[in-house]
């Protein structure tokens, strides 16, 4: 029975996607650009993600935003994290700080990639 990648395995092949999972990605903003973009990079096969976003889940998110009405008062980033492990088994690093000028070093530090959003 094909994997949940198989159809990633035949477009780019095992090699790439072994690639793709060993890349240290960091996200910044779980909102309506952040949270659809992470849960699409699970899905084409990055497993190393870090989410960080300093929002809760506010009710004018739910049409615009991955999340859904029950979220509403969650970090953005614990409902994130849930969600993706649920689509891909991908465990994600969150944190649900503000990136700052004075935090940005530490917070990116391990990145291969990292994506404003």
């Amino acid at each position: 029975m094909p994997g949940k990648f198989h159809h990633e395995e035949i477009y780019r092949g095992p090699e790439c996607l072994n690639r793709l999972a060993a890349v240290r990605l960091t996200l910044c903003g779980a909102g309506a650009l952040g949270s659809h973009l992470a849960d699409n990079l699970v899905r084409q096969g990055f497993r190393r993600l870090r989410l960080i976003d300093r929002d809760r889940i506010e009710e004018h998110n739910v049409s615009t935003q991955l999340f859904g009405e029950a979220d509403v008062g969650a970090w953005k980033v614990d409902i994130l994290r849930s969600h993706l492990f649920r689509a891909a088994g991908v465990e994600v690093d969150t944190v649900a700080k503000e990136l700052s000028e004075r935090n940005a070093r530490k917070l990116l530090r391990d990145s291969d990639v990292v994506l404003d959003t």
